[in-house]
């Protein structure tokens, strides 16, 4: 049976019962496992500048060679390394193409050039990579075309570190040199192989240069003196494509930008597996910037890591503690102070939510699918005690022209800020150091050549501190938009939501109307402080008014407007921040990877809410106004799922107080406090979560934030439906 809710959503009844997860992604542009001479082997891509390389690794036949292999594509050592040797087989006729060999050498900086025979390191263009200590040989496995050996010196027999070579050639002889060159690898697909066919017909090999240098392979009128990436034969990226013992590559990705580690930091990253079957995952920090070589740290940090690998069984919750200023000998990540972008690739569904926590209060945020090369972020704050920073990813394997536009309060010339993000890492400026911005409100509009994942995180460092992050809208706006969840009063002390609106068209204002919906049954009510006319090129904002028709409700907030715009809301509860965008896509699956309720501290110091919107009605123009058929899943750490399922009707709302909810809160007796969300309808619909943890105890801040959660599955624009 379903429970059903009126046109504004009560609930009435119902039962629980357990829901697969129904979608999962395309494994397009990835290796096939047919492809594979053992579907349990690992696969590492190299993405060139001649396209894509994909290996299989030999895990079982030389298992300390893949092993140290691994360490250098996880420790991101690979990254902007060049192929340093393309040698030939001078016995033949003509010379025939021997090994292409890699893995040793990258350019001090991509965006600057160089000398590759300068005299002195200052001069060079090039440094050599970190490398760990040797290993021991474990030829058992020809060298024959296709396959990949490691390097070593020559007559040392047990002295391979990082390089590496492809066979471009049977090249059994070196089977009977120095007790044979150990094979772990092959060239894993045909299309990878056309590749290193590409590279080998488009360079010219270059042997005017002293060693290791007296076989580079070169392209582009390479010029010596002045050397940069697109004259070599560059890895921009070597990643895991797909983990070891799984028949599966990590074709789901999900993302967010803000991330760092400090004194004064504890950041956690709750993860949820809403599907059917384990999933494999791995976590991946791309760093703002890099260490410098020599580094007085044995831990080099270039550009990407590996920090966390693991698997999530069916219908579970689980986590990584990132770092914690408590015991940072046990932060996953190698440096305090760097700022970090986080992905998380899996081989199904994932939800992941960053809980970071500084300043006095915590930050909410749930990951992305979504990368885009335009995002809005409405609510930007410069004062002196404000610390508003806007964070991005640059997700492409090229360095990514960034143009940031702050729209002023009330009108005005637009204040324009560029960067430049090199290939997959972190962006980012600080407001409060942004000399071009006076004291004031702003909108700002990220637009970018490459696509990247753009957030803005908010503190207010003095007085009653707060925190809250939000993820930007792609694009610059709809005509009709809805804020899932508001609420006033509802939850405690609560000082009403602000709402920020941006309209980027410089030539035509936009009429604006905002209502807010109940879920009590309650009529409309039009909000009047909202401003009925938000001029071209310009943003406004307004508070919800103190009026009774709004104190102590759940509503959804909807607007709509001649113009496209973009909305979004700061909440201020329990003495901390609460920000979440307007939404303008609905979907088939939301997921939200951190939930808790305790009962015995439920709506006293720990406080939870989801709220679930069907707009598949006539305020968006369905084409075909339908009730939703919502389930909602609670997947606790033992595997264990609880569910309810509800009828939402077109254009109403569902709102759920966790901290009330008796059947989440009789979990407890179970051992069970910690769970997934994964939000399953048949119809698009939009959904938000809000938590506040008020007296997390000891050293660690406390506070909450809201989310919107991830959506999968089908999602469409709101104004599409």
């Amino acid at each position: 049976m379903r429970a059903h809710t009126n046109r504004r959503g009560m609930v009435s009844g119902g039962m629980f019962e357990s829901l697969e997860g129904r979608t999962l992604l395309s494994l397009a542009n990835f290796p096939t496992i047919g492809d594979l001479v053992n579907p349990n082997d690992t696969v590492v891509r190299f993405q060139t500048n001649f396209g894509d390389v994909d290996l299989e690794l030999f895990d079982q036949a030389a298992p300390i060679t893949v092993a140290n292999f691994l360490k250098y594509v996880r420790d991101g050592d690979y990254d902007k390394t060049f192929f340093h040797r393309y040698a030939k087989d001078t016995t033949q006729t003509p010379a025939a193409p021997f090994v292409l060999q890699g893995g040793a050498f990258r350019l001090k900086s991509p965006t600057t050039t160089g000398s590759f025979n300068g005299v002195g390191p200052e001069n060079q263009a090039w440094e050599q990579i970190p490398t760990d200590a040797p290993i021991t040989n474990e030829f058992n496995q020809s060298n024959l075309i296709r396959t990949v050996a490691m390097a070593r010196v020559g007559g040392q027999v047990n002295s391979a570190t990082s390089q590496f070579f492809v066979n471009l050639k049977n090249n059994s002889f070196l089977d009977n040199t120095d007790q044979g060159f150990t094979v772990f690898a092959r060239i894993a697909t045909d299309a990878s192989w056309q590749i290193i066919q590409n590279i080998i017909n488009n360079v010219t090999q270059t042997t005017t240069q002293s060693s290791p240098f007296g076989e580079l392979p070169t392209q582009n009128a390479f010029d010596a003196t002045n050397v940069n990436e697109d004259q070599l034969v560059t890895i921009r990226d070597a990643e895991i494509i797909k983990p070891q013992g799984v028949a599966a590559f990590y074709s789901y990705r999900v993302y967010y930008p803000e991330g760092f580690a400090g004194g004064t930091i504890n950041e956690a990253l709750p993860l949820g597996n809403p599907g059917s079957t384990t999933v494999n995952y791995q976590v991946i920090v791309r760093a703002e910037t890099r260490d410098a070589l020599p580094s007085p740290a044995a831990d080099f940090w270039y550009r990407d890591k590996v920090i966390n690998t693991g698997s999530i069984g069916a219908n579970r919750r689980a986590g990584v503690i990132i770092s914690g200023f408590q015991n940072p000998a046990n932060n996953l990540v190698p440096r305090q102070g760097k700022p970090y972008a986080i992905e998380v690739w899996a081989t199904g569904p994932i939800s992941a939510t960053l809980s970071h926590y500084d300043f006095g209060s915590s930050t909410i945020e749930a990951f992305t699918q979504t990368t885009g090369t335009m995002w809005t972020l409405p609510n930007i704050k410069k004062a002196a005690d404000q610390g508003d920073v806007i964070v991005w990813d640059n997700t492409a394997d090229q360095p990514a022209a960034v143009t940031v536009t702050f729209y002023p309060d009330g009108g005005g010339t637009p204040i324009v800020v560029n960067f430049t993000t090199e290939a997959f890492r972190r962006g980012g400026m600080a407001i409060a150091s942004t000399m071009a911005l006076t004291d004031g409100n702003y909108s700002a509009v990220v637009s970018s050549d490459r696509a990247l994942v753009v957030a803005s995180t908010h503190y207010k460092t003095s007085g009653d501190k707060g925190g809250a992050t939000e993820l930007g809208v792609t694009g610059t706006g709809a005509i009709k938009g809805v804020l899932t969840m508001a609420n006033n009063g509802a939850m405690g002390t609560t000082t009403a939501d602000t709402i920020s609106m941006l309209n980027t068209n410089p030539g035509v204002g936009a009429i604006v109307t905002v209502i807010a919906r109940f879920g009590d049954g309650s009529p409309d009510f039009t909000i009047t402080s909202a401003p009925t006319i938000i001029q071209p090129g310009s943003r406004s904002s307004f508070t919800l008014p103190d009026v009774s028709a709004l104190q102590g409700k759940y509503f959804s907030i909807l607007y709509t407007s001649s113009q496209p715009i973009i909305a979004t809301t700061l909440h201020v509860e329990h003495n901390d921040l609460a920000a979440n965008a307007f939404s303008y896509t609905g979907a088939l699956h939301h997921d939200f990877a951190e939930g808790f309720m305790d009962g015995a501290r439920a709506g006293m110091d720990l406080f939870e809410n989801i709220g679930i919107f069907n707009p598949n009605g006539s305020f968006f123009g369905a084409s075909q106004p339908q009730p939703a058929n919502v389930t909602v899943r609670f997947m606790f750490s033992d595997g264990f799922v609880m569910a309810q399922d509800f009828v939402i009707l077109s254009d109403a709302n569902l709102f759920i107080d966790l901290s009330t909810y008796a059947p989440l809160l009789a979990q407890n007796a179970n051992n069970r406090y910690f769970y997934s969300l994964d939000i399953v309808s048949d119809v698009p619909v939009t959904a938000m979560m809000r938590h506040y943890d008020t007296s997390l105890g000891g050293l660690q801040p406390s506070g909450g934030d809201s989310t919107n959660g991830t959506q999968r599955g089908q999602v469409t624009a709101l104004n599409n439906l």
